[in-house]
Parts: C-alpha cells; sequence; structure tokens
C-alpha cells in the first residue's frame, strides 16, 4: 500500500456533488482518490492508495452508511475525517460525532469552508482566510466568457453580460442583461465555480452579480435586478451579502 503525499479519498454518491468536490480539491492542488460512490469501491480503492484525508458522504444509499465505512477505513490505520451531509438523523450524527472527525459540513458547503477544514485536515492548521473568496490570491483568473449548448450550437456568453443566475425545475436559468436566456444542465453550485466573485449567493435557488444589483430590501427579502427582475433573498444568506456591499450610511 502505498502513500502519496496529500492523496483526498472523496466518497459521495451524487456526481453532482462529486464533481463540486473535485473540482474544489483540484483547485488545492490535490491529487484525488476517486470520487467513488460505495463504500465497497473506497475500500477498494484504499488497499492499493492510503489517503492522508477522507471526505465521506454521511448518506450513501448503497451498502454501509457513511460512519460505517470510515469505522472500516480506521481499523486499518489512522485516518482524518471530513463527513459531508444534508441529514437531520440525529442518531446518525451522533455516531458519526463519536469518530472525532475534522469537521461535518453540513450541504450546501461553501468552497471556502471545504478549503479551511481541509488544511484543517491535512496541515493542523486552517490556512486560508474566512473571507476568501474564489478567484482571490494566487487562483487562476477564471475566462471571461463561458459556452452554452443550444440545440446544436455552442454560444458564447460574456460573463460581464449575466445579471443572475436561478434554478428552474432540474436546469439553471442564466439570464443577460438584455433580457435574453439561455438554460442550462450545470448545478447551481458547479456554475459558480466557474464565475468571477461579483457572484454571491442570495438564495438556495439563487446567484445575483454585484454589478447589476440596483436594490435591496433585507426585510421584505428582495433583491432588484434590471427591468422588472427580482431575486428572492435567503436569511441563510442575508449577511454575506450585505457584507459584499459597499455600503455608505
Amino acid at each position: 500500500m502505498t502513500n502519496p503525499s496529500a492523496s483526498i479519498l472523496v466518497v459521495e454518491d451524487s456526481p453532482a456533488q462529486a464533481r463540486l468536490l473535485g473540482t474544489c480539491l483540484t483547485q488545492l492542488g490535490l491529487p484525488l482518490l476517486g470520487p467513488t460512490a460505495t463504500a465497497a469501491a473506497a475500500l477498494a480503492l484504499c488497499t492499493t492508495v492510503w489517503p492522508a484525508l477522507a471526505i465521506i458522504d454521511l448518506g450513501l444509499e448503497a451498502g454501509n452508511d457513511g460512519v460505517e465505512l470510515a469505522q472500516q477505513l480506521r481499523q486499518q490505520a489512522p485516518l482524518p475525517l471530513i463527513f459531508i451531509s444534508a441529514t437531520d438523523d440525529t442518531e446518525l450524527l451522533a455516531r458519526a460525532r463519536a469518530l472525532q472527525p475534522v469537521a461535518i459540513l453540513p450541504k450546501p458547503f461553501t468552497i471556502t469552508s471545504l478549503r479551511r477544514m481541509v488544511e484543517l485536515g491535512l496541515y493542523g492548521q486552517a490556512r486560508t482566510p474566512l473571507d476568501w473568496q474564489p478567484g482571490a490570491g494566487a487562483e487562476p483568473a477564471p475566462s471571461p466568457w463561458l459556452f452554452v449548448r443550444e440545440r446544436d450550437v455552442l454560444m458564447r456568453l460574456a460573463l460581464v453580460d449575466i445579471t443572475c443566475v436561478h434554478t428552474e425545475q432540474k436546469h439553471a436559468v442564466l439570464t443577460l442583461v438584455s433580457g435574453r436566456r439561455h438554460s442550462v444542465r450545470t448545478p447551481l453550485a458547479e456554475l459558480l465555480l466557474s464565475l468571477p466573485d461579483t457572484f454571491v449567493q442570495v438564495h438556495r435557488s439563487w446567484l445575483v452579480n454585484l454589478n447589476y444589483i440596483e436594490y435591496v430590501d433585507p426585510v421584505a427579502g428582495i433583491v432588484r435586478l434590471p427591468g422588472t427582475l427580482e431575486a428572492p433573498l435567503g436569511r441563510t444568506y442575508r449577511d454575506e451579502l450585505l457584507r459584499r456591499l459597499p455600503l455608505i450610511s
């Protein structure tokens, strides 16, 4: 069994979440072990390569749950753990805490919180500031445009022209300042990784471009954008939005 430097085991049975985790860890320059969707596959991977850290979804649907997998891994060798979870199952969470993980990150987690907990697990301290944003520091600048598929054609969209992104059913809808809309299948959390730091999440299903906000009503929970477009402002995201606004009292 080999032990390459700082290899991260990722066990997540949601393809969208697995892609998001993979992208976040790749941004950190860390080698991945996986992602894999089952406990059995994770155990098989670890027979040849032992990870420096494991990120495990508590709610694995096939076979063992995340806690059982973590226990099996810990029986082989010490291993720092980060659990991710959308569950409110108090018994499962109690079993997870008993293993003394580095963290239990609730879904949806932020890129910053994941980055800090990975650093804590690997190095014993979180090196990323709490106010770090994707694209800050030495991170590579995002492309000034992206391409979306419209039938058989790939259309180029300038990122500066996108006012907001929101989910409708199983699609993400990108709205341009012109009013034109484009629908894509990429999950909202994954899209956020491709957007510049002028975009901020204001609701679980909405991202807005700070450059196009016309006014914010924190009491009514409304973010007004060009035209008649209004985005809902969720309580969970309100403080972060207000922190990002250049406010003059």
